[in-house]
């Protein structure tokens, strides 16, 4: 395909990644940017590859082939079921709706129109966990029955925003966790059989919302998935010019690590240590012998790369599209993902383990 338009939706803290992103691919032309604040277009003044537009241009000009939606949640299916039907490939931001039939609308379109659509889960293009992907699609720790995923932060949303406002009980298990969850599955090749969750009484006052998840997953075969969540641990950060933000949350309470178990070994992916190590198990007369077989380090420079690797994503879905080839994350799949993060919330609401099956997804 020739090089085409495109444009983003949305210029917000994600949506700038996306301007960047698309401006860097080989196959764009010339970019749009829709947002409602003309100021945020002013970061990049003068690059004669990018100007303002409305959405309804967007969807009338025929030259914009294709799309990314990162836009606040709630427009997500307006925006993408718009975009698709005026014949436009899409890059929606997760989640794909605000509910699981607004998903289901999506899963049909897509279905409907044929169009190119992707989902941003971004950490399928993290370095940080192809590497795992990698290592246990090599059989290298054996056959994963036990994921242990531990996520400790500060509260960083701040007061007063969308995602603090936000009334739905569950909204960070869908907002923020899906991604955590989305792993689970992703590293389990698998979807849930039956999820029970609950969540402590809130910490942090301005959130309309539970401030911390304690999710326990089944998955076929009698493997288990725990994602333990936290938003109030870590040090709030201050910019500083003594001391590097991922180092120092490296000891101060942050924690974003994954341990992931087989019957022959073991990995753990560490975002604030930088790091992705692997066990390998062997047995002896005496125990189960244990030893770490591999380490592997990234600098700061990487980062963006090996965790929440936005930018890839864009080039790498930009790329599928313009050579005719299928999206790696589409609706049916997403919606497991989504559906995972329904019922875990389900389960808080009801106080009971959620099958997979409950007539609710």
């Amino acid at each position: 395909m020739e090089k085409f338009n495109a444009a983003v939706i949305g210029a917000g803290g994600m949506g700038k990644v996306h301007v960047d992103a698309a401006l860097a691919s080989e196959h764009i032309d010339h970019l749009f940017v829709v947002d409602p604040d003309p100021e945020r277009l002013k970061l990049w003044k003068g690059d004669p590859r990018l100007s303002g537009a409305t959405f309804e241009e967007i969807l009338a000009d025929e030259s914009v082939k294709f799309v990314t939606v990162s836009s606040p949640n709630h427009l997500h299916l307006e925006q993408t079921e718009r975009a698709m039907r005026a014949g436009k490939a899409v890059l929606c931001e997760k989640p794909m709706g605000n509910t699981l039939d607004e998903a289901k609308k999506i899963i049909a379109l897509e279905k409907e129109t044929g169009n190119f659509l992707q989902i941003g889960f971004e950490l399928h293009y993290s370095k940080l966990y192809q590497i795992a992907k990698e290592w246990i699609d090599a059989g290298l720790i054996g056959d994963v029955v036990n994921i242990q995923t531990r996520y400790f932060c500060s509260e960083s949303h701040g007061k007063n925003t969308w995602r603090s406002n936000s009334p739905e009980p569950g909204f960070l298990i869908g907002e923020k966790l899906s991604h955590y969850l989305d792993l689970q599955r992703f590293f389990f090749d698998a979807d849930f059989e039956s999820v029970y969750a609950v969540a402590a009484p809130k910490i942090v006052p301005f959130c309309n919302h539970e401030d911390n998840h304690q999710i326990m997953t089944k998955f076929p075969g009698g493997k288990v998935g725990v994602l333990n969540f936290v938003m109030c641990i870590g040090e709030t950060w201050h910019d500083t010019e003594t001391r590097e933000m991922l180092e120092k949350q490296s000891d101060d309470g942050h924690a974003l690590e994954y341990h992931i178990c087989g019957t022959k070994g073991a990995i753990e992916t560490d975002v604030f240590r930088r790091r992705i190590r692997r066990w390998e198990f062997t047995d002896s007369p005496s125990t189960l012998e244990s030893r770490i077989v591999e380490t592997r380090t990234f600098s700061k420079e990487e980062d963006q790369t090996y965790f929440h690797n936005v930018y890839g994503q864009d080039l790498a879905v930009i790329d599928l599209f313009a050579k005719g080839k299928k999206s790696e994350m589409n609706s049916a799949d997403a919606y497991g993902t989504m559906k995972l993060c329904f019922a875990a919330e389900l389960s808080e609401l009801d106080g009971k383990v959620i099958e997979s099956s409950d007539p609710r997804l």
